[in-house]
């Protein structure tokens, strides 16, 4: 599974990024990623955490044609962390984990498997991984640390919860 920042960053900042390692093992992030979630992020809420993580159960993958990134950077109007992991899934035929829907809508036009925080949040419900009212619990600790979610997903979510 390659992960995004708009994944990590929220999960960090809960104190649930090991939610991550216990259903995938291990997952991969590109460099950008690790720049925009570790390097260029200092002094904020759960960056040691990720640093921890990076090199032992977060994999950091090079995407080594900085020129296709750059192309898609001008064509889709993304950011360069974005596109490398764009890139990444495409090059490893693996899924993407997001949270940003601009980056998952470009992702899916290029026929990438997209999965949204919230799908994840299910999927580690259904598994049984966590209880639901812990996974309401996770979900209602995202958005109050800032993950945007519109009241009507919340309410969807919350039902397909209940319905599990």
């Amino acid at each position: 599974m390659i992960i995004d920042s708009s994944v990590l960053i929220p999960l960090s900042r809960i104190g649930r990024l090991s939610l991550l390692k216990d259903f995938f093992g291990n997952v991969i992030i590109s460099d950008e990623v690790y720049g925009e979630t570790v390097t260029e992020a200092t002094n904020k809420i759960g960056v040691s955490t990720i640093e921890q993580a990076c090199g032992k159960w977060i994999k950091i993958q090079k995407f080594k044609d900085k020129r296709a990134i750059k192309k898609i950077v001008e064509l889709e109007c993304i950011a360069p962390a974005d596109a490398s992991i764009i890139l990444l899934a495409e090059e490893l035929n693996e899924p993407l984990l997001s949270n940003d829907h601009a980056l998952i809508k470009i992702a899916r036009a290029r026929g990438v498997d997209c999965w949204w925080l919230t799908t994840f949040i299910l999927k580690i419900i259904k598994k049984r991984d966590v209880s639901k009212s812990e996974g309401k619990k996770i979900l209602f600790e995202l958005i109050t640390s800032g993950l945007r979610l519109s009241p009507q997903v919340y309410a969807v979510i919350l039902k397909r919860i209940d319905d599990m």
